[in-house]
C-alpha cells in the first residue's frame, strides 16, 4: 500500500473511532419486485455506490422490476451513513445494519431479506454489462421455476472481451478454482450452457432454490466449488448464461477492511467438502504444497475449530435482561474462554413481568435463527455459568433427542423452571415465533413461564438429577458446593524403558480435579500376548489401589491424551457418580465400540453394551474385589489366569461380559476424554474430536 494511502487509512479509522455513527434498518417497502438485487458490504463505499448507480444509469429497461437490498457488514463505519441515505432516493431499496455474522455467511442473510421471486447477489464491487439485467430476467421469465445457479462471464479489466466464462475445478494460489474460457460464450453467445462452477462476484437464482451457506463458515473464502456442488445435490445445475456479463473490482488501494487469514479459509473449506463429501485429503495437499511449513499449525488449529462441539447446533443465545450488564459480560468472557460464539437477545420493550421480558428476548432470538438459518438454537439463561463441559452435555441430550422432538427443556429434578436452558429445532421457529408473539400483543400475565409454555407445546421434558450448570450470583458463579471427599487415585501403566512417558502422564492426570496421586505401575511384559500382559498390569493396579484404600482408581495407559475440556467434564460426571450405583467408567471407546443410551437423569454417563475400551478406565473400590477375584494372579494361580485370558482374550471383552452378565456395572462417559493417536486413526468415536486432544 503506498505510504499516502496508508496515512489516510490510518486518518479515517482514527476519525471513525472518534465520531459515533448510529444508522437504523430501513422499513420494508411492501411492493412486489420479480428480482431482488443484493449487495453485502463492508467499509467500500465507493463500490456499493458505483455497483448501484451503475445499475440505476445502464439499466433503466428493468428498474421497475426489481428492488435492492444493501446490507452494510460494518454499520459502526464512517460510509454508513451515506449507504443508509440511497434510501430516501432510491425506489424498492432496504438498507440493512447487520453485525451479527461477518463473514462470507453473510450471503445467507441476503436471500432472507429478499422478497423477489429471484435473487441476483452481487459483490460490492461489480459493475454489470449494458443487458445483463434484462438478459437475465429473461431467462428467468422463460424458465420460472428452476432450479439452477445462474451465473454469467466475467468481463476483462477493460470490459472488451470475456476474461472467464467459469471456474475449472483446480487449485490456485491456495484457492480451489481456476479461471477459464468456454469456446461456446463467443460462438453461440445466446445459448445458455452448463458450467462446473464459476467466481461468486455475481450469481442469481430462484430464491426458494437456494440451498444456502454452512452457517459455521468463518471469515472470507473457501465457498467457491462447495455452493455449486450443493445447486447440483439439490437437483440443480450451475448455468453460464453469456449475455449476462459482469466486471469485478479486484484492486484495494486502501487495503481490505475485514480479516482475511488462511486459517479461516481452511476452516470453511473442511466444513464445506466434509458437508458435500469431498475429498480432504487433496485439499491438505494442495495447502501443504502451497503454504509449506506454516501450513501444519493452520491446519491444526482449523481443524480445532471445525471440531467445537457446538457445531452440532446453529448457534447458541443468551437470554440476557438488558438492564444487567454484568451477568451478560460473564457470560460473554466465559464463551470467550473455551472459543465458543455466543448471541445475545433481549427484551423489547423494558418493563413488564420477568416471564413476559423473557419471552419476548425469546422472540428475538427466534428471529435471528431464522434470519442465520441456524438448523436449531440453544438458549442458555444468562444467570447460569458458561463451562467448558456445557456444550458437550447439551450435544449428549441433542443426540438422544427424538427425531420428531422440535423443542427441548432441559432442567434438574425439582428446580425452578425458570433458567432452563432450551433447544429449539427450525421446523418450530415461525410457529413459536408467531404464537408467542400475538400473545405479547395482548394483557400482559404476571404468571407467564416460557419453560412451561413449551413444555404445553409438547416440548421434550429432559429432567437431570443435577443442573446443567450452576447459577451465579451478581453476575459471578455461585460458590461450588463441596461433594464428595472421596480419593481418586490415577495408576499409569508404563514401560520401564519409557521413562518420558510416564513423566508426560504425570503432568497430564495430576491437573484433573480431586486426585489424590498419581503413580506408575510398571507394564507387564508378555510379546507373544500383549492383551494379557495389560489385562495383569491392570488387576496390578486394582492391587495397588486396594492397598491405597482410594475410594477409586483410574488406570491408564501412558500413552493417553485427554480431550482439552477432560478436567471439567470429569469433574461435573464424578459429581453424578457420587450419588450413583457404578463399578466401572471407560473414559474411551476402542474401534468397534458403539455408545449406549444416556443413563436416566444423567447428560454424560451412557450405558456400555459394546464398550471394550480399556486405556483409560475408573473403578470404584467397591468392585476391588470382585475384579481380583475374577482375573487370577499369574504369579500365584498361572493355570486360572491362562484359564481367563483363553477364554477373554481381552480385557475389553471381560468388561462386556461382566457388564452383560450383572457381575459389574459399567458406564461409559461421554462425550469420551481420553484416548490415543492409534485409536483415533482406527476410527474410535473420539475421532470425532481429534484435534481437541493434545496427542
Amino acid at each position: 500500500m503506498p505510504e499516502f494511502d496508508e496515512a489516510l487509512h490510518r486518518a479515517l479509522k482514527k476519525l471513525q473511532s472518534a465520531v459515533p455513527v448510529q444508522v437504523k434498518e430501513t422499513p420494508p417497502h411492501g411492493e412486489s419486485a420479480d428480482l431482488t438485487i443484493a449487495i453485502a458490504t463492508y467499509d467500500d463505499f465507493d463500490g456499493a455506490y458505483f455497483t448501484i448507480h451503475s445499475i440505476l444509469v445502464h439499466h433503466r429497461e428493468i428498474l421497475d422490476r426489481v428492488e435492492f437490498v444493501l446490507l452494510d457488514n460494518n454499520p459502526e463505519g464512517l460510509p454508513a451513513p451515506m449507504l443508509e441515505s440511497f434510501a430516501g432516493y432510491i425506489d424498492r431499496f432496504r438498507y440493512i445494519p447487520f453485525t451479527d455474522v461477518r463473514s462470507t455467511a453473510v450471503r445467507d442473510v441476503l436471500f432472507r431479506k429478499a422478497t423477489g421471486k429471484y435473487v441476483l447477489v452481487l459483490d460490492s464491487h461489480v459493475i454489470l454489462a449494458p443487458g445483463s439485467l434484462s438478459a437475465l430476467l429473461a431467462y428467468f421469465d422463460a424458465n420460472p421455476e428452476t432450479d439452477d445457479l445462474i451465473q454469467g462471464p466475467m468481463l476483462s479489466q477493460d470490459s472488451s472481451h470475456i476474461a472467464a466464462t467459469h471456474m475449472d475445478p483446480k487449485w490456485r494460489n491456495g484457492m480451489f478454482g481456476s479461471w477459464g474460457v468456454d469456446p461456446r460464450a463467443k460462438q453461440h453467445p445466446d445459448v445458455p450452457f452448463e458450467i462446473i462452477m464459476q467466481g461468486l462476484g455475481s450469481f442469481a437464482c430462484r430464491r426458494e432454490a437456494w440451498p444456502g451457506l454452512n452457517s459455521h463458515f468463518t471469515g472470507f473464502g473457501g465457498e467457491e466449488g462447495y455452493i455449486h456442488e450443493k445447486f447440483r445435490i439439490n437437483g440443480g445445475k450451475v448455468v453460464c448464461l453469456p449475455t449476462f456479463g459482469w466486471h469485478h473490482r479486484f484492486e484495494r488501494p486502501a487495503g481490505v477492511p475485514y480479516r482475511i487469514n488462511w486459517e479461516d479459509r481452511v476452516h470453511n473449506y473442511l466444513l464445506g467438502w466434509s458437508e458435500v463429501g469431498w475429498d480432504l485429503d487433496s485439499l491438505h495437499r494442495q495447502f501443504s504444497r502451497y503454504l509449506g511449513d506454516s501450513y501444519p499449525e493452520i491446519r491444526r488449529r482449523a481443524e480445532l475449530s471445525v471440531q467445537r462441539p457446538e457445531l452440532v447446533f446453529g448457534g447458541v443465545i443468551v437470554l440476557s435482561d438488558d438492564g444487567r450488564v454484568a451477568p451478560w459480560r460473564s457470560c460473554l468472557a466465559e464463551a470467550e474462554s473455551i472459543e465458543l460464539t455466543i448471541h445475545r437477545a433481549i427484551p423489547a420493550e423494558d418493563d413488564g413481568p420477568d416471564g413476559w421480558r423473557t419471552a419476548s428476548a425469546f422472540v428475538a432470538g427466534l428471529d435471528k435463527a431464522i434470519l442465520l438459518g441456524w438448523k436449531s438454537v440453544v438458549f442458555l439463561d444468562e444467570a447460569r455459568v458458561i463451562e467448558p463441559a456445557v456444550m458437550y452435555k447439551l450435544r449428549n441430550i441433542t443426540d438422544d433427542l427424538p427425531a420428531e422432538a422440535d423443542a427441548a427443556v432441559i432442567h434438574a429434578h425439582g428446580e425452578d423452571l425458570v433458567g432452563a436452558a432450551l433447544i429449539v429445532r427450525a421446523a418450530a421457529y415461525r410457529t413459536l415465533r408467531d404464537e408467542l408473539s400475538r400473545s405479547m400483543d395482548g394483557p400482559v400475565r404476571s404468571d407467564f413461564s416460557l419453560a412451561t409454555y413449551l413444555l404445553e407445546r409438547g416440548a421434550v421434558d429432559v429432567v437431570l438429577d443435577r443442573p446443567l450448570s450452576p447459577a451465579r450470583v451478581g453476575g459471578e458463579p455461585t460458590p461450588a458446593v463441596e461433594g464428595s471427599k472421596s480419593d481418586l487415585g490415577v495408576v499409569v501403566v508404563n514401560l520401564d524403558l519409557d521413562i518420558d512417558r510416564w513423566k508426560a502422564s504425570w503432568h497430564r492426570f495430576i491437573r484433573l480435579p480431586r486426585v489424590t496421586a498419581v503413580e506408575r505401575e510398571s507394564a507387564f511384559e508378555d510379546v507373544m500376548n500383549q492383551e494379557a500382559a495389560f489385562a495383569v498390569s491392570w488387576r496390578r493396579a486394582v492391587s495397588r489401589a486396594t492397598e491405597k484404600s482410594w475410594d477409586s482408581v483410574l488406570i491408564a495407559a501412558d500413552d493417553v491424551s485427554l480431550l482439552d475440556a477432560a478436567a471439567s467434564i470429569l469433574d461435573h460426571a464424578r459429581e453424578d457418580l457420587d450419588h450413583r450405583d457404578w463399578d466401572v467408567v471407560q473414559l474411551g471407546h476402542d474401534a468397534k465400540s458403539a455408545d449406549g443410551a444416556l443413563i436416566d437423569g444423567s447428560v454424560l454417563l451412557r450405558t456400555s453394551p459394546e464398550n471394550r475400551g480399556v486405556h483409560a478406565v475408573l473403578v470404584h473400590s467397591r468392585a476391588f474385589e470382585r475384579i481380583l477375584d475374577a482375573i487370577a494372579d499369574p504369579e500365584v494361580d498361572p493355570e486360572a489366569f491362562e484359564k481367563w485370558a483363553g477364554h477373554y482374550q481381552t480385557l475389553g471383552n471381560y468388561l462386556v461380559d461382566a457388564n452383560a452378565g450383572g457381575a459389574l456395572t459399567c458406564l461409559t462417559l461421554a462425550p469420551g476424554i481420553a484416548s490415543t493417536r492409534s485409536l483415533i486413526r482406527s476410527g474410535a468415536i473420539e475421532s470425532e474430536y481429534s484435534r481437541r486432544f493434545s496427542l
